[in-house]
């Protein structure tokens, strides 16, 4: 009986001394330490030639649904809200993003590097570059 009472209360004190140790609001999510960049992205500049196309959208968004599948989803000012569906993917090392769409019977593949939940998609087209950035929601 004895042995039982010392052996529970060194795991008593064991536990007291583990548990201040595992703080659970500043360990991460499980997303977090797995996938940290499957989120929601919204474009806080977009120039297209220097011109300031943002400005007619209500918003721009880009939704990394899982570790496939994606979503822009916009609406432009007075219009109605758009979702193109499309898939990615991400090179965990680099934290490279490649991502390929569809608009207006073209395709375009695009690859840019996500910093810090940041990253910018610049494009050229015809002569006028795009320029977008997004950041973390």
């Amino acid at each position: 009986m004895k042995r039982k009472l010392i052996l529970i209360s060194v795991i008593c004190t064991l536990l007291l001394l583990l548990l201040p140790a595992c703080d659970a609001k500043n360990a991460g999510s499980l997303k977090s330490i797995t996938r940290p960049y499957i989120a929601q992205y919204e474009c806080t500049s977009a120039t297209f030639g220097g011109d300031d196309v943002l400005k007619k959208f209500e918003y721009i968004e880009i939704n990394l649904v899982n570790k496939k599948d994606m979503e822009i989803i916009y609406k432009q000012k007075g219009g109605d809200r758009k979702i193109i569906k499309t898939t990615y993917s991400l090179n965990t090392e680099t934290r490279e993003l490649t991502a390929e769409i569809g608009i207006y019977g073209y395709r375009f593949k695009e690859t840019t590097k996500i910093q810090n939940g940041k990253f910018t998609i610049s494009k050229a087209i015809g002569r006028k570059q795009l320029i977008m950035n997004f950041q973390m929601k």
